[in-house]
């Protein structure tokens, strides 16, 4: 009942509906001077927005995960985000606090470099924040409370290891690029290099993500029982884990390379370009399983003719202006966001192809969608010895095989 109705009429009517009013809102803790109507308290939100970067994710799925399995279940609110990387999600069915509740946001596309994104992220909810950054950072961190420590202890301690300040780590890294580049630089060499380490280290029978997990963990170990600071490749180095010494060599020429991309004129979109190269050369790496730098540089100067990408990985940097400009020149004008199809069904269980495939075409990846992506099927009857694509395909069953074969026809 309103105040309106209530003082609906006139003359003595009209005078008893009103003192009516007021008694009923003086009891209910409303009211005041003026005999005015008074507005309903607000209701607590109920859409988490923030961002996902890596660079900006476009087309990833954001979803809170209530129960804490890592799995995006029904029910569970969820979203895609849009070109820069923004997700809003509606927890307005959701009964109880999200504090603390786990935001997981996978595939999509890196618009730095137009190449589908191979790994996880995720970050603990905080409900009454907005704009909330999902990143390598904070997925750091939360390993880190995996471990046994508070939130802002994880914080205290992340922040301190990589010389950043606790603000730096819940910061939009690409916001923030021109005045604090290192946000940005430290977050794409530690992402690049747990996704190396992490195909170095796959175990039969992994999921999607759990080798991706098990070096996240292993950082995060180190962190804890660190006491200096260190360098993104410092940490790596400490893990247990094959092939840390490439982890660690990638993550050191990601970092210098960027570094000197953005004092360029170019800044951004120089940086860009080298990171496009180097992602091509981390993919390289873990399709052939050879974790030799040097060696992948190599052989891509021959297939593109060029010079660049070897001298992005000399440690004395006399070179990094030429291989800058030369990789700018081949690369920086091609990137281009990859538009999602309308369909995400599937997406997912297709993540898996895109870490060989969705290389921007360097791993052939047109060759598995379109009106051709109805061959996977003849994999599952292939042993799977005889090929890399047998030996994928019989991880699936058919259906979940029909799944991708009907996300990679659009």
């Amino acid at each position: 009942m309103t105040t309106d109705r209530l003082t609906r009429g006139a003359g003595t009517h009209g005078l008893l509906a009103s003192a009516l009013a007021a008694a009923f809102l003086a009891a209910c803790g409303g009211g005041g001077g003026g005999g005015g109507t008074t507005a309903a308290p607000a209701g607590p939100a109920t859409v988490l927005n923030g961002v996902a970067v890596d660079g900006y994710l476009k087309g990833a799925t954001v979803f809170l995960d209530l129960n804490g399995n890592g799995l995006q279940d029904a029910g569970e609110p969820s979203s895609i985000t849009n070109d820069t990387g923004r997700y809003a999600l509606n927890y307005s069915g959701v009964a109880d606090s999200i504090a603390g509740k786990m935001i997981v946001v996978t595939g999509g596309i890196d618009t730095d470099t137009g190449y589908a994104f191979g790994g996880r992220l995720t970050t603990r909810a905080e409900q009454a924040a907005s704009g909330q950054v999902v990143s390598p950072f904070t997925t750091l961190v939360d390993a880190l409370v995996a471990q046994g420590l508070t939130i802002d202890a994880a914080r205290s301690r992340l922040a301190a290891a990589l010389g950043l300040s606790v603000a730096d780590l819940a910061t939009d890294p690409l916001a923030a690029l021109a005045n604090q580049p290192a946000i940005y630089t430290q977050q794409v060499a530690l992402q690049r290099s747990i996704q190396l380490l992490a195909a170095a280290n796959t175990r039969e029978g992994d999921s999607a993500y759990a080798a991706q997990q098990r070096i996240v963990d292993a950082l995060a170990v180190a962190i804890k029982s660190g006491t200096g600071q260190v360098s993104v490749g410092g940490l790596v180095a400490q893990i247990n884990a094959t092939n840390t010494a490439a982890g660690r060599q990638l993550a050191d020429a990601l970092h210098d390379a960027l570094e000197a991309a953005l004092k360029t004129p170019g800044g951004h979109q120089s940086a860009k370009a080298v990171l496009k190269a180097m992602d091509q050369m981390r993919t390289r790496m873990e399709n052939t399983h050879d974790y030799n730098l040097g060696t992948t540089a190599s052989q891509l100067d021959t297939e593109h003719g060029t010079a660049a990408f070897a001298k992005l990985t000399n440690t004395d940097h006399s070179d990094d202006d030429d291989a800058i400009n030369s990789v700018t020149r081949k690369l920086g004008s091609t990137t281009s966001a990859i538009t999602q199809p309308a369909s995400t069904s599937g997406r997912l269980l297709a993540s898996n192809c895109f870490q060989c495939h969705g290389t921007g075409g360097v791993g052939g990846f047109e060759s598995i969608r379109g009106s051709d992506a109805g061959e996977l099927r003849e994999y599952l009857g292939k042993p799977a010895g005889d090929d890399i694509m047998a030996a994928h395909a019989q991880g699936y069953t058919s259906a979940q095989l029909d799944a991708i074969i009907a996300y990679l026809k659009q």
